[in-house]
């Protein structure tokens, strides 16, 4: 029986570029060959102010004492998070987490049916080492310093298993990766589905051609 695979290129909510969108759309018509792709996403609704605020608070409470000791060494995102979370009220807290636990459900209900959901491993493709963060898609300005992050912190939001492979490409193309997302309790599915495509349709790492 073929896999039931969702496919979504933003979670609904999140920036993602023109680029990567062609890229997953190209992955998404690939995995085709073995699986019954029909596009598709959880309620992601609140997910990336959920998951700043929760960020934020963590890392407010894990390092605000390097913010007095050693701010100089600190890198400038490190300190915007970290006064970010200082500022933030127990209902702030709570309110992030129940949004979270209102997209676990949905996740949970998306997956009654779909054996997998699939969507892009970054929102842009790999950009020039001296640039630090993201701070513009398609030369649309992001809100904060994290939200290129959002298409793979969505996930890391609710925590349910993931696989990212490298798709296929032409020799002249850039890097491009998929995340895999399953069940809770479903990894050796998981990781048996990503051997699979690997094998027959070259989901796989390719080392780069050296000059």
């Amino acid at each position: 029986m073929r896999p039931r695979i969702a496919a979504t290129p933003d979670f609904g909510i999140a920036a993602v570029s023109r680029d990567v969108r062609a890229r997953f759309a190209a992955a998404c018509e690939a995995l085709g060959a073995v699986a019954d792709v029909v596009p598709s996403a959880p309620d992601c609704g609140g997910a990336i102010e959920a998951f700043r605020t929760l960020r934020a608070a963590h890392i407010a409470n894990g390092y605000g004492e390097l913010l007095k000791s050693r701010r100089a060494e600190l890198t400038p995102t490190v300190i915007w998070n970290i006064e970010a979370g200082a500022k933030l009220s127990a209902e702030d807290y709570l309110n992030a987490e129940q949004r979270r636990t209102a997209i676990y459900r949905s996740f949970r209900e998306l997956f009654s049916r779909a054996d997998f959901l699939v969507a892009p491993a970054a929102s842009v493709l790999p950009w020039p080492n001296e640039i630090s963060d993201v701070t513009t898609i398609d030369g649309a300005a992001l809100e904060t310093p994290i939200d290129y992050l959002a298409v793979t912190f969505i996930v890391s939001l609710v925590g349910f298993p993931v696989l990212t492979l490298p798709a296929p490409r032409a020799e002249n193309e850039l890097p491009f990766g998929i995340q895999i997302i399953a069940p809770l309790g479903c990894e050796s599915r998981l990781f048996a589905f990503g051997r699979a495509i690997e094998n027959k349709l070259g989901f796989s790492h390719r080392w780069p051609q050296l000059p």
